[in-house]
């Protein structure tokens, strides 16, 4: 089959022709879900999950400059294409980070980890992640091949330090999960929390190795030039990732943990043991005390 001259160019920059219908796609479902995601982030005012409408809009400009890489292929759109579709999923990290700060921090720091601390430290791998995997995207589009093999090196390293980080924070979930300090396991509100972290967990991993082995395979490797990969293993698990966000939103799920924490922590949680707490007045036959109908009160909500 013989390819037109603007096939050819689009040829020279994908190493394959890519299709417009499934670039078209995307954009549309990741414009949908952002926007979705969004109303649920302002009604339940939980501002860290803007993380996930600004990483779907990222997505949708990624997918726009795809679109634009196949009828007018420049430097420019390319370079553009290549970050938004690189960088953006490592921030949908932050949003577990954030949620199992605020978890902990909910439970009363009943383990020995700082919360703030916890945060922190995967906020700043986070960082640095970006900082490594954006240089090294910046340098995938320069047709030079010293910079080429240098873009391959640092996005390599951006990867296997990122998986690195997310296995230690995997274990900490687990660890926050299981600890019986932290007084969350069996709190039936605090299921679907853990839920959409260890889904989305599991989807970033496949995301994140297949990168891995794409890059590491080469720019003009199989898994790279055929993007039945790309779309399976890249947009799926990222598209997937954003609508478990939005269908187990955190802002909703938090709210409703913390309504049953609140009813349960005076009675249950180890680490209120041996501390200064406010005791209940005696209960009045045939009244109960103003303390007790208030946990009965918060119990029905959290139900």
């Amino acid at each position: 089959m013989a390819y037109t001259l603007l096939q050819q160019t689009i040829y020279a920059w994908f190493h394959q022709i890519p299709k417009e219908e499934a670039a078209i796609f995307a954009l549309v479902v990741f414009f949908l879900i952002g926007v979705a995601n969004l109303v649920i982030t302002c009604r339940t005012k939980a501002w860290f999950m803007l993380t996930v409408a600004f990483t779907a809009a990222l997505e949708v400009a990624g997918y726009a400059f795809r679109i634009t890489m196949l009828h007018k292929p420049a430097y420019g759109p390319f370079v553009a294409m290549q970050a938004l579709l690189i960088i953006p999923p490592i921030f949908l990290a932050l949003v577990d980070y954030s949620a199992v700060g605020k978890l902990m921090r909910l439970a009363g720091g009943g383990g020995r980890l700082n919360p703030a601390w916890v945060a922190r430290f995967f906020f700043a791998s986070d960082i640095l992640c970006l900082a490594i995997q954006g240089a090294g995207a910046g340098l995938s589009s320069s047709m030079n091949g010293g910079d080429q093999n240098s873009a391959k090196a640092l996005l390599i390293v951006g990867l296997i330090l990122q998986l690195f980080f997310f296995t230690c924070f995997t274990g900490i979930t687990i660890y926050i999960n299981l600890n019986k300090k932290y007084g969350l396991r069996g709190i039936k509100q605090c299921q679907p929390i853990f839920i959409c972290l260890y889904v989305t967990i599991a989807l970033m991993y496949i995301r994140s190795i297949f990168r891995l082995i794409e890059f590491a395979d080469g720019w003009y490797g199989p898994i790279a030039s055929n993007e039945v990969y790309f779309y399976v293993l890249d947009f799926l698990m990222i598209f997937l990732c954003s609508v478990v966000f939005t269908v187990l939103h955190f802002g909703v799920h938090l709210k409703k943990a913390e309504l049953a924490l609140v009813a349960v922590l005076p009675v249950t949680a180890p680490h209120m043991q041996g501390t200064e707490t406010t005791s209940m007045p005696p209960k009045v036959a045939g009244k109960p005390s103003d303390a007790s109908a208030d946990v009965v009160q918060i119990q029905a909500l959290a139900a």
